[in-house]
């Protein structure tokens, strides 16, 4: 997360992911080899579906975006669901063993051997444990056949031939509790302790898939090997191929690699999870942790009655869905006004399993007022159940549905391979039939006028009705008999009369004419790089790259300004208005009105502060784009400054500092990046007394002269013609009175100062469990002035990332992974650093320490193989071939090239550049600024130790 991205903060995406595994769809019908064998729902014909005679499914579907890769997944329909009491923690444990040999794949070996096929650990190579799925994937840089070869093989080595040798078990019990470690958040044991309180006598929350630290401890050999015997077993595996490929091909492959795969005869059944209560009665639970958010929910829970996905039931859980939107859309407006108790709420509907139907509201508030906010979601949502929805509300949500559906059918051609074989496991495991987005949209068309407003509101009370409110609250105060005082708020805010909705009416945008249409008076093209450079009479700059890599997607990005470097009144004021800015709305629409009137339209309103520009940027369609051009110049030229902006702003920044300084890495967000530039208050997290120190009038003061008059610089990729954009252009920004041919470079602004190297590492501390800590070593090194050394130092940076795995993983086994990065500044003159950072237990600081030294001193000294540099370069090198068929990387590339047009010529050689680094040119690298004592180094360890 960038440091930027904190002042925008969310916390739902935050909590759904610790809910993900908690809210997973009912699974595949038990005698269907497919979803779409019972259903009347036509699969996609382009995916080639088969069995083999043991049992095993596979999926198939040549795809060519990008072009020339191949993604392959492998999954087996169960997770740390299938554990016994003795083996908790072991099916994520497999996982991990996957890579640490196999009776064809000597321990260590597995990944260097796909590094060197140009896989990177991590991105490329990864695997996965949920409670009911258990997943293998590969995404091949080349769908070559000696790839798609390796790829399978290894699929086969982790489906039957795992050796589980005993040492090393062990010696991975220290990565498995490391990642424990790691992701032993707030979040993480409040989704626990609401799972307790929903499914009460299940299953499901005695599986955490992580396990336990006793089992981790100490668990054997044979409790692997059963698990492993009864569940990695062809009738419960599919294999997934979609890329450059030939299906027959993969098909006979998939034949040849696994058809002589023994399905056992006695393999152990699905576990029983237990059964959720028929009438539970209104119920409250409490969960209190010094660091976590305040959230409250709110469920209705039945168990869970099994339908086949079908175009009815389909249909029917859309309706219910845009009662969700609705409601969720009434809680963002209440949020929005900046004087709300509520910091987010959503409303939603899901499946347990096969377990239970859940509908909820989650809300995030702020601690000392959360009676207010469970006052406001029992109102809110007793007015939905007791009046429904208006037609206005209804359309809105129609219209945004529409356009998605329109979307994913026009861009459906340019898909990407990883995503659509995700896709294609992701909907057997959920007992959805794999559908094309044309017919998607054919279907929602056909049946628009059954979606009655009638037909809404019972659909989505229909949820909430004959289940008796389920309430849950986790917050950081303390609450005397939590019980009885939670309740009491809810049956108090119950006994007030609500009153019903008023329809607000349909809204038109106001910002469609900025004055006559500018002209282009100047027209360059680049050839080699396939540009065109558009000057406008006013000043305003373009450069656009058409492309085919993303069917009907544009992707803009407008910058101007000098973003940090501009001067300001007041610390702070430059984070604040990256969230601020937008969230105020325009002159003529709130932010909460501008969700309305733009409804349906594919538009975006993203803003942020970067070291050097201001930049809007969005992802639009050529339809859309005129009216994503009009949004931007509105924002120009007519911003809000509304006060509930900074109202919001005001209310969510206690609660992400509190999650930042609930862990290792929140502390490096929120203080070692500013410590790391000799204290500049343009980074890390404001404190209080900044945040309070920041009003509206020096937001304003701090944009304005940029907004008002600074040199514009537009970038333009993807599938629009130079026509339309030149059309969009010159009647938006090209109609602006003329810009400055100049802007101020502040170079008194450009001064950053890497701190003085320490001798002892400095000591921070964080509120987070007792025995997590991190060992932190940055070392200075360069601007990026010369873009061949930045190259260099990423190059080595990815030797050093090898070198650690295997020290600090593999080898050791004290870290889940170690953190490595390089930075090479453009904005600032001769800083830039390399960073090693490693989540550690606390009695291993300092070996850890040791060993970074270590490795550090032995690439100083040339201990450097050139199969080390292949392993590094070649995932390194295919990354780059895949950017440049990507709309996101070129946008990247351009952005600002017009004020730095060096930047074209750094395009042209950086595969070059990355071929041709030499190892010579390691070792001295590593030599000149691998040195300790010019490094600083910090230790983040519990406050609760201190």
């Amino acid at each position: 997360m960038s440091l930027k991205a904190l002042s925008r903060l969310v916390f739902l995406p935050l909590l759904a992911g610790a809910l993900l595994a908690a809210c997973q769809p009912a699974g595949p019908a038990a005698e269907a080899v497919w979803p779409h064998d019972v259903s009347d729902l036509a699969a996609d014909p382009a995916v080639r579906y088969g069995r083999l005679e043991n049992g095993l499914r596979y999926a198939i579907l040549a795809n060519e975006t990008p072009p020339n890769v191949a993604s392959v997944r492998m999954v087996f329909n169960m997770g740390s669901l299938g554990e016994a009491d003795d083996q908790r923690g072991v099916a994520h444990f497999i996982e991990h063993m996957a890579f640490n040999g196999s009776t064809n794949v000597a321990e260590g070996e597995m990944i260097p051997l796909l590094e060197r096929h140009g896989l990177q650990f991590g991105p490329d190579t990864n695997a996965f444990t949920g409670y009911d799925t258990v997943g293998y994937q590969l995404d091949l840089p080349e769908a070559d056949a000696e790839s798609i070869d390796t790829a399978l093989f290894i699929m086969r080595e982790t489906a039957t031939e795992l050796v589980f040798d005993p040492e090393a078990i062990d010696r991975e019990r220290g990565v498995i509790l490391s990642e424990e470690r790691f992701r032993n958040t707030a979040i993480r044991r409040w989704s626990t302790a609401l799972q307790y309180f929903q499914l009460p006598g299940t299953l499901t929350p005695e599986r955490d898939p992580i396990g336990t630290v006793e089992i981790l401890e100490t668990v054997q050999r044979d409790r692997f090997v059963d698990y492993y015997e009864n569940f990695y077993v062809p009738q419960r595996g599919m294999v997934v191929v979609v890329g450059s490929i030939d299906p027959d091909a993969i098909e006979a492959k998939i034949h040849d690699v696994f058809g002589d795969w023994q399905a056992p005869e006695d393999a152990r059944p699905d576990p029983d999870l237990g059964d959720v209560l028929e009438a539970r009665p209104f119920s409250v639970g409490y969960f209190n942790d010094p660091e976590v958010f305040t959230i409250f929910t709110v469920n209705a829970i039945r168990p869970h009655q099994h339908e086949a996905d079908t175009g009815e039931s389909r249909f029917r859980d859309n309706l219910a869905s845009f009662g969700d939107a609705i409601l969720s859309r009434r809680l963002r407006t209440i949020v929005n006004s900046g004087v709300s108790p509520l910091l987010q709420a959503a409303a939603s509907h899901s499946t347990s399993y096969e377990l239970a139907d859940e509908a909820g509201v989650l809300a995030v508030a702020t601690p000392d007022r959360w009676a207010e906010a469970v006052t406001v979601i029992e109102q809110e949502l007793r007015r939905a159940t007791e009046y429904g929805f208006t037609q206005a509300e209804l359309d809105e949500q129609l219209a945004n549905f529409r356009t998605s559906l329109q979307n994913s059918a026009d861009q459906a051609g340019t898909r990407d391979s990883a995503q659509l074989s995700d896709a294609i496991w992701s909907s057997w495991r959920g007992g959805q039939v794999f559908t094309t987005p044309a017919s998607g949209l054919a279907r929602f068309d056909a049946s628009a006028d059954r979606i009655t407003l009638e037909a809404v509101n019972t659909a989505w009370a229909a949820q909430w009705t004959g289940a008796a409110p389920l309430l849950f609250l986790a917050t950081s105060e303390m609450i005397a008999d939590p019980g009885a005082t939670i309740g009491a708020v809810w049956e108090a805010s119950a006994a007030q009369p609500v009153d019903p909705p008023e329809d607000s009416g349909a809204q038109s945008f106001a910002y469609t004419d900025f004055g006559p249409a500018g002209t282009v008076a100047e027209r360059t093209e680049v050839e080699d790089l396939g540009l065109v450079r558009l000057q406008f009479g006013n000043g305003v700059a373009v450069t656009l790259k058409q492309t085919d890599f993303e069917d009907q997607i544009v992707r803009v990005r407008v910058q101007f300004g000098r973003g940090e470097l501009e001067p300001r009144a007041v610390p702070a004021v430059d984070i604040l208005a990256s969230s601020v800015f937008t969230a105020s709305g325009l002159g003529a629409h709130s932010a909460d009105d501008l969700s309305r009137v733009l409804a349906g339209r594919s538009v975006g309103i993203s803003f942020g502060v970067g070291d050097d520009s201001f930049t809007f940027s969005a992802n639009t369609t050529p339809a859309d784009f005129e009216v994503q051009m009009d949004v931007f110049a509105a924002f120009m030229t007519d911003p809000g400054w509304r006060e509930e902006g900074l109202a919001q702003y005001r209310g969510q920044a206690p609660e992400i500092r509190r999650n930042l300084y609930s862990s290792p890495t929140g502390i490096l967000q929120a203080d070692v990046a500013r410590m790391l530039r000799s204290g500049d208050q343009r980074y890390g997290y404001p404190d209080e007394e900044e945040v309070a120190g920041v009003d509206l009038a020096a937001i304003q003061a701090f944009l304005d002269p940029a907004l008002e008059t600074a040199p514009i610089e537009i970038t333009i990729v993807g599938d629009i013609s130079e026509e339309a954009v030149i059309a969009a252009v010159g009647a938006t920004f090209g109609a602006l009175p003329e810009r400055a041919a100049s802007w101020p470079d502040y170079a008194e602004a450009r001064d950053i100062r890497f701190p003085e190297a320490t001798g002892e590492p400095v000591i921070l501390r964080h509120n987070g469990p007792d025995y997590q800590a991190m060992a932190n070593v940055y070392w200075p090194t360069f601007d990026d002035s010369v873009p061949r050394r930045s190259r260099a130092l990423a190059l080595l940076r990815a030797v050093f990332d090898l070198k650690l795995t295997e020290r600090l993983r593999e080898a050791e086994g004290f870290t889940y992974s170690a953190f490595n990065s390089s930075t090479t500044s453009d904005v600032y003159p001769d800083y830039g650093y390399l960073w090693v950072g490693v989540d550690v237990r606390l009695e291993n600081v300092d070996a850890t320490y040791a060993a970074i030294d270590e490795l550090a001193a032995a690439l100083a000294a040339g201990e450097i193989t050139e199969d080390e540099i292949l392993r590094a370069r070649r995932p390194l090198l295919e990354q780059i071939e895949d950017a440049f068929e990507n709309n996101g990387a070129w946008l990247n590339w351009l952005s600002q090239s017009w004020s730095k047009p060096e930047r074209l010529d750094r395009i042209r050689a950086l595969a070059t550049d990355y071929a041709e680094i030499p190892r010579e040119e390691l070792v001295e690298m590593a030599a000149e600024y691998l040195q300790p004592e010019t490094s600083w180094r910090v230790t983040i360890l519990p406050r609760a130790t201190e």
